[in-house]
């Protein structure tokens, strides 16, 4: 049961992340069809990185401790091998993108506080 859960929502979210970058490359294609070019600053994609850090950290704790956390209050549940390697790749990706975010945020002097 738990690994079509698993699957099912890596499908599901596979294909909404495509649907998203889609939506994106649509409007930056409009942008440039009217001549107009938006440029992000650093800082915003500085903010982007740090709150998707912070998403995929979340993430990553919640599949591994949750199943934990249902059977200590009673529900049936039979956490496999593989959601527990999702979960510590989760937390890995976040810890990376959080550091990055601070390696970069000293980096940039303009965004330096």
């Amino acid at each position: 049961m738990t690994d079509w859960v698993v699957v099912m929502l890596v499908t599901e979210g596979a294909a909404l992340s495509a649907f998203v970058y889609y939506l994106d490359h649509k409007r930056q294609i409009c942008l440039l069809e009217k001549g107009m070019t938006k440029e992000e600053a650093p800082d915003a994609r500085l903010e982007r990185r740090l709150l998707s850090g912070l998403f995929l950290l979340l993430t990553g704790i919640a599949l591994m401790a949750f199943p934990r956390l249902a059977r200590a209050a009673g529900l049936e549940v039979s956490p496999t091998f593989s959601l527990l390697i999702m979960g510590v790749l989760a937390f890995c990706a976040g810890l990376a993108m959080i550091l990055g975010y601070c390696i970069l945020k000293r980096r940039l002097p303009c965004l330096a506080d």
